[in-house]
């Protein structure tokens, strides 16, 4: 009796074994479109709107309509410490390392046949993108900061004076936040000219590591 149940435990096994792969949840191929943001690899693309004291518009930022030129990409939020505190050296490195449009119509292949400054890939695209908040938060915050929020109707194309660049983005529904895997604020993408992520720094930063991280996706 004790050699037929010994015989019968590899059928058993098998069957269960069926039971599982016939059973098992399927899973959905478009969970897995996205691409995820990695070191050396293409950052995924997204489209928010710009920041606009008058609210929620339809004028959208296109993150690929920015290749061409490096990227600085921070996560951020004004109930962030560490992100209030690093705040004036981002505006800081725009001021120095900015100097293109903003806009989208000026990006990519139509800055390449330019010459001059603006034709340099060197000109750094400054992007902050909010988390979860609204506008009017937004607008209290850079007022407290004393940051001019001048441009088209509130918007923040020179948002550091001068010919420097920092847009700020918007995003309400945390879904950009979650593709960049973003556990903590600040954090921070560092995007060369060919959309390629050459670094990412989570937490707080100051002048010196700014520099040394735009250093590595300036051609």
């Amino acid at each position: 009796m004790i050699n037929r149940w010994h015989a019968a435990i590899p059928f058993i096994l098998l069957l269960g074994a069926g039971w599982i792969w016939i059973s098992r949840p399927s899973i959905d191929a478009s969970s897995f479109d996205t691409p995820r943001p990695a070191l050396h690899y293409p950052a995924p693309d997204f489209t928010l709107p710009r920041f606009n004291t008058a609210g929620e518009t339809e004028d959208n930022f296109v993150l690929s309509t920015a290749k061409g030129r490096p990227v600085v990409l921070n996560f951020w939020a004004t109930w962030c410490g560490p992100c209030r505190r690093e705040f004036p050296a981002l505006q800081a490195a725009a001021a120095r390392y900015g100097g293109c449009t903003a806009q989208g119509q000026m990006d990519g292949e139509n800055r390449q046949g330019r010459a001059g400054r603006d034709a340099d890939l060197d000109c750094v695209l400054f992007l902050g993108v909010n988390q979860g908040e609204r506008s009017d938060t937004v607008a209290r915050f850079l007022n407290e900061i004393g940051a001019p929020s001048g441009g088209k109707e509130g918007s923040t194309s020179d948002l550091a004076g001068g010919s420097s660049e920092f847009e700020i983005v918007m995003d309400s529904s945390l879904e950009v936040g979650r593709r960049y895997n973003v556990q903590a604020l600040p954090l921070t993408y560092f995007i060369d000219a060919e959309g390629i992520i050459r670094g990412v720094w989570s937490g707080e930063m100051n002048s010196v590591i700014l520099a040394e991280r735009i250093a590595e996706i300036l051609p």
